[in-house]
């Protein structure tokens, strides 16, 4: 009788540790994804920001028409944007 007890209580104790090991390891993952703080349609047109360090914002302009994505850094100096890259989307999620 004892035995299936026995059995029983391995599983459980098994099952915890896998549980509770899955737990702490995906909280101790680093977050490398980057998240959009605002976005806005106009038109053929997707604009969104994205944080690129802890000080620096990017802006992301998505052409729908020409389906081109550009890449704009802020030059806060003298208050403009400069193209940091162009990504062509079809050729990007060509399967």
């Amino acid at each position: 009788m004892k035995d299936p007890q026995n059995i029983t209580i391995c599983l459980l104790l098994a099952t915890g540790t896998i549980l509770a090991s899955l737990l702490v390891s995906s909280y101790m993952t680093t977050d490398n994804a980057a998240y959009a703080t605002v976005s806005i349609k106009q038109g053929d047109y997707i604009l969104a920001t994205g944080a690129r360090s802890g000080t620096k914002e990017l802006v992301y302009v998505l052409d729908i028409a020409a389906r081109r994505l550009n890449v704009y850094d802020t030059n806060t100096t003298n208050w403009t944007l400069e193209l940091v890259d162009m990504v062509d989307v079809d050729r990007a999620f060509k399967q």
